[in-house]
């Protein structure tokens, strides 16, 4: 399985990060990776919540909250998709201390397709990825520092 983490500093109490972060149907609002996002559970948070997420260009992700600490860590995982992803775990952690909010975001995956799979990986997916997720760590930190709803 392949793994990186990227981390940003968020200006704002736990709590708030928290709040956005945590709202998942609501993901369209700050990460600029994605077009549209709703809940598809009944509930748009905790343990056991579903959400759908267009990525544009007819890509899509269906994800599952698999943890849930409040405050501390989620983790999201993608349950179907027509991405290459054989299996895919998001975890976000965040740590409070004098008002700010480090925020970590780590995937973990593995690609369909064998070898073929981890070549593409190596050349293109990784690369991709990372920049996807510095892109929604921005985006989350924009978005809860100035209140911003406009990042899409």
């Amino acid at each position: 399985m392949a793994y990186f983490t990227i981390d940003v500093t968020i200006y704002a109490p736990v709590e708030d990060v928290w709040q956005v972060l945590g709202d998942i149907g609501r993901i369209a609002d700050w990460n600029p990776g994605i077009r549209e996002s709703y809940a598809t559970s009944e509930v748009n948070s905790g343990l056991g919540a579903t959400r759908f997420c267009d990525l544009g260009d007819k890509n899509y992700l269906n994800n599952e909250v698999v943890q849930w600490e409040d405050c501390r860590k989620l983790t999201m995982r993608i349950v179907d998709s027509n991405l290459p992803f054989k299996r895919a775990d998001i975890h976000f952690t965040l740590q409070g201390e004098n008002g700010h909010t480090q925020v970590a975001v780590s995937p973990e995956y593995e690609l369909k397709y064998g070898v073929l799979g981890s070549l593409m990986d190596r050349f293109y997916v990784c690369q991709t990825y990372e920049k996807g997720m510095k892109n929604l760590l921005q985006g989350l930190k924009v978005h809860v520092e100035n209140g911003d709803d406009s990042v899409n």
